[in-house]
């Protein structure tokens, strides 16, 4: 009877605990009227972008800039190759014979020398002329994430400078799949371009700031609004200053076209109208009839939203840094994994020793978690058997303020590994603009050329934003507060999911630091 009256005030209890935990760590301090000043203030270069979008086509036409209708359509041919014989399309089969090969010439020349060398250059420049000790791109990649050692071989260092030829090959690789032909169309691509590029456009931006506060330093969520509407204010001004015509409208209408290269032009959903005749609707083709900019093509938001997600969640994600290092028995010499302790052990944490911790204090970029293991495997065997024997493990990391001791248990669960190793929003943020890259293809609205400007926007926002406000202010700031070389006077070295989860067992699955 107790015990089911127990069993039935926790039910009760439990819900009720958890909202309690959930407010007081969303408001952290602050009251609701602050915290909605802070949300309105964070998010105003977004709702600037959207303000602007929305109440474009109350410019005066007199006002507006001449429509460059083939520009997108020739830069798209000569910088990634004529792939699915457009030219011959629309300039006929003379002409587009002859342009042809000038066309795959120039793409080898765009990826040899822009998406190849030049960044290259750039690499070599830092690491090897100025000899950088340090990544440029992220100065504390040390403390986020496991067994990083500086080296400019290193891929967290290298793989950013190959970014664009990446890119280059993978917008190729995707118009294979997306080409204008009627045998390419069935009912479930058609759906499933409709659920990204509508559907995930919207959503996505959502859950990655969902994530960044509930997993990142306090600050990083303002870092990626910023990013997000700078590269959006600045697209929706390339629209209005610099208008080119949609693929769509060059297939409907033809590259020779000028009757129709107007501002009084009727938007067009284009490959979305067969989702309206699958489901029934007509809601894509009233939406998109009623674009207030129809010659807004480059560059792809769609594009430049995707990357800045994939940016924040592929630099952002953080592993677990605890780990269970193999222990030598000096009898054998013989190695032997640890392994979680008994039900019955006590769930005291054990500490590292101090010399340890003093060896690693320092912020120096060449230190990882393997001075540390090797620290314990010098020690005695007694003291490796006691760090061993309690049920949680604590960071190899240099001693910081609210440590987080990560269970045996879940170290050793096969089932977290993922998690561990931030392996979900690495896929995640990378499986995105590949399926906004298709989709836009395959429903006709962007070129390769779109999309790829569009993710320079979003290179360009991110590089600005990281250098200037979320290396030096956010990430620093935070590093010299979990360090214990500055005070923490607002909780500001917590997570959203620190706060909510504080003094449990799983404080340490939101600890970027854990």
């Amino acid at each position: 009877m107790h015990s089911s009256l127990r069993s039935l005030c926790l039910v009760v209890t439990l819900p009720w605990e958890f909202i309690r935990r959930v407010y007081r760590g969303g408001l952290n301090t602050r009251n609701i009227p602050a915290f909605a000043f802070n949300f309105a203030l964070n998010f105003c270069p977004v709702f600037i972008w959207l303000c602007v979008f929305k109440n474009a086509d109350l410019i005066p036409t007199s006002w507006r800039p001449p429509i460059h209708n083939k520009a997108a359509f020739l830069a798209d041919v000569f910088m990634f190759g004529d792939l699915a014989g457009e030219l011959k399309a629309q300039l006929g089969t003379n002409e587009g014979q002859l342009l042809t090969p000038l066309s795959w010439l120039a793409a080898a020349l765009f990826a040899l020398l822009v998406c190849s060398l030049l960044p290259i250059s750039l690499w070599y420049y830092l690491y090897y002329c100025k000899r950088c000790q340090a990544n440029v791109l992220d100065p504390y990649a040390h403390l986020f994430h496991r067994g990083y050692r500086f080296s400019p071989t290193n891929r967290r260092v290298l793989l950013p400078f190959l970014y664009l030829l990446l890119a280059f090959v993978g917008l190729n690789s995707v118009n294979l799949l997306a080409w204008q032909r009627e045998s390419n169309f069935n009912k479930f691509k058609d759906i499933l371009a409709w659920v990204s590029y509508v559907l995930l456009h919207l959503i996505a931006p959502i859950l990655t700031a969902v994530y960044l506060y509930v997993f990142q330093p306090p600050g990083t969520l303002k870092a990626f609004s910023l990013a997000m509407g700078t590269q959006n204010i600045c697209g929706v001004l390339t629209h209005l200053s610099l208008p080119m015509a949609p693929p769509w409208f060059i297939h409907m209408y033809g590259i020779r076209d000028t009757q129709h290269v107007s501002y009084e032009q009727d938007g067009y959903a284009a490959g979305l109208t067969r989702v309206d005749s699958h489901l029934g609707t007509h809601l894509n083709s009233k939406g998109f009839h009623k674009s207030p900019i129809v010659f807004g093509a480059v560059p792809s938001l769609h594009s430049a939203m995707a990357v800045q997600c994939f940016l924040f969640l592929i630099t952002r994600a953080a592993s677990t840094k605890a780990t269970l290092p193999l222990v030598v028995d000096p009898n054998t010499d013989s190695e032997e994994t640890p392994v979680g302790p008994s039900p019955l052990m006590s769930s005291t944490t054990s500490k590292i020793s101090d010399s340890a911790l003093e060896r690693g204090s320092s912020l120096d970029p060449d230190w990882s978690s393997e001075d540390i293991e090797l620290d314990l495997l010098s020690r005695d065997s007694g003291d490796s058997k006691a760090f061993f024997t309690s049920s949680t493990v604590t960071s190899t990391h240099p001693k910081f303020r609210y440590g987080t001791p990560v269970p045996v248990r879940a170290l050793n669960s096969k089932l977290l590994s993922i998690f561990h190793m931030a392996l979900i929003p690495r896929f995640l943020g990378t499986m995105f603009p590949i399926l906004q890259w298709w989709s836009t293809m395959y429903l006709d609205h962007h070129f390769r050329f779109d999309l790829f400007i569009g993710l320079c926007y979003a290179v360009t926002s991110h590089l600005l934003v990281n250098a200037f406000y979320l290396q030096p202010r956010v990430l620093k700031k935070w590093c010299e507060i979990r360090m214990d070389t500055a005070p923490d006077t607002h909780k500001e070295a917590k997570t959203m999911g620190m706060r909510v989860f504080e003094d449990t067992d799983v404080e340490w699955f939101f600890d970027p630091f854990a």
